[in-house]
């Protein structure tokens, strides 16, 4: 969702998330969040070799949640050397800033798959500058998730696809951290 406001195409810097929160109106009661099962047919280029062969696709199944407010917190990376006065992580900050500011993006953000886009994206509304509180992390949320797609490709950059897993994560008091 972060690269889909701003992401620099060289791969110079990118985005690690750290923490994501789930987040519900203030004043609400919580503690309780909306499953949906969602079914999809995948053509893609990943399909085994038989199905290539005879060009058919197959259905992925996922249970996904919906009508949810997400919190996510990120820290920027980036790798090797860069020249003098030429920093990519406060570039990619910027522009991500600027991007919010303007209510502009690189492409639509997601949830996830594309199918589903977000009603919502920008700064958190927490209640500064003189703007209502409209969100806070729900701490009633304890959920246990068997099985949670971690990453996606073998480095953050180039990378080659081979996803790795993370079983049993735990979303405690509406958090859930990538950081272990």
């Amino acid at each position: 969702m972060l690269e889909s406001i701003a992401r620099l195409a060289s791969g110079d810097a990118w985005f690690e998330p750290t923490k994501v929160e789930i987040c519900k109106p203030v004043g609400t009661e919580g503690g309780e969040i909306r499953f949906q099962r969602y079914a999809t047919n995948y053509g893609g280029p990943l399909r085994k070799g038989n199905e290539l062969e005879s060009n058919s696709s197959y259905q992925v199944f996922a249970t996904v949640l919906v009508d949810v407010c997400y919190r996510i917190h990120a820290r920027i990376q980036s790798c090797g050397e860069w020249k003098l006065g030429q920093n990519p992580r406060h570039h990619l900050k910027e522009l991500f800033e600027r991007r919010l500011k303007q209510g502009r993006c690189h492409r639509t953000p997601c949830l996830g798959w594309s199918e589903f886009t977000a009603s919502y994206w920008g700064p958190f509304r927490d209640g500064q500058d003189g703007r209502p509180l409209v969100t806070e992390v729900d701490q009633a949320i304890e959920i246990e998730i068997p099985s949670l797609l971690q990453t996606v490709f073998d480095r953050p950059t180039t990378g080659v696809f081979q996803p790795t897993f993370r079983q049993n994560a735990r979303i405690t008091k509406g958090g859930l951290s990538y950081v272990e």
